[in-house]
């Protein structure tokens, strides 16, 4: 059985040979890879340093420096005296160099096009998505709260994601059954069936398109509401995602009018728990139950609206 670092090692070999990377003439340019990554650091710093150059790329600054020499022999860049440090040099491409980067970068654009033109929307979807989670997890690059966006309209797919992530999310930390699924589907069926746009609403929480997140007010009978479906993937917690998704759903339960949100939920939520107690919902009653392939108590929480 293959290892995590055999694995990754493999992807890497076939990442590097599918786009061609280890040409030494990069899109049949004069130039490597390496050398049209550095062209690339200039032209987006504008002005930058030899070190700074090679803080970014992790380069052998002798390397760097043979690299920069060829450069400028050949009219790609030119350098201009630092202010704050007469001993240094900025570094900046010329009309030349940036004819060059933008002519390269036009044929890297155009070989991606062509390499993914097969795909159809939801690939595409998923290689982007998969490509930022790599980069999200291999790095101190973390997301962002800006990052995240919300809505609550319903679009065809929604319920069924949302239903996967239950079963993969609480079969994973929770260890339930596939019979805990089976309710979730059970329970989405009715919400659809007796859906009321002026009573009823699910919020999901987005990220590059793909819901991390979600939470939904079910009415009930004698002016009540049920608070449902609080969920998020384990890796968007702490930015506050599910404290938003938690005050729009109770801010909707007021506007609307309702008197009482209640909710059901597990013993073995600790986090959610946590949350609907700042929240201010009340334990109002705890059963032991054996169900999912688990013994733990149910318990309702009540909210008191009026």
């Amino acid at each position: 059985m293959k290892t995590a670092t055999s694995k990754i090692r493999s992807f890497n070999r076939f990442y590097t040979a599918h786009l061609d990377l280890l040409n030494q003439h990069y899109l049949e340019s004069n130039y490597s890879l390496t050398e049209v990554r550095i062209l690339y650091e200039i032209s987006e710093s504008k002005i930058i340093t030899a070190q700074k150059i090679t803080e970014i790329l992790k380069l052998d600054k002798g390397y760097l420096s043979r690299i920069l020499k060829r450069f400028l022999k050949e009219n790609l860049i030119t350098r201009i005296s630092s202010e704050e440090d007469k001993r240094a040099f900025n570094i900046k491409l010329s009309d030349y160099g940036n004819e060059l980067l933008n002519t390269l970068n036009a044929k890297s654009e155009k070989k991606i096009e062509d390499k993914i033109e097969k795909l159809n929307f939801t690939e595409k979807e998923m290689l982007v998505s998969s490509m930022q989670k790599i980069k999200n997890l291999m790095t101190e690059n973390k997301i962002e709260r800006h990052e995240i966006s919300y809505r609550h309209t319903i679009n065809p797919g929604d319920i069924g994601y949302i239903i996967y992530l239950h079963g993969y999310i609480y079969g994973n930390e929770s260890n339930f059954s596939t019979d805990f699924e089976k309710y979730v589907i059970k329970t989405f069926y009715h919400f659809l069936e007796n859906y009321s746009p002026e009573k009823d609403r699910i919020w999901m929480a987005e990220y590059n398109n793909k819901i991390v997140g979600c939470i939904a007010i079910q009415h009930q009978l004698q002016n009540e509401a049920q608070l449902r479906w609080f969920l998020l993937d384990p890796a968007f917690r702490g930015l506050g995602i599910g404290k938003k998704l938690l005050t729009d759903a109770v801010d909707f339960c007021r506007e609307k009018k309702f008197e009482n949100v209640f909710l059901l939920t597990t013993s073995l939520q600790n986090k959610a728990l946590e949350m609907y107690k700042l929240a201010g919902f009340k334990l109002t009653k705890s059963e032991e139950v054996q169900e999912w392939g688990k013994v733990f108590n149910e318990e309702r929480y009540d909210l008191k609206l009026k």
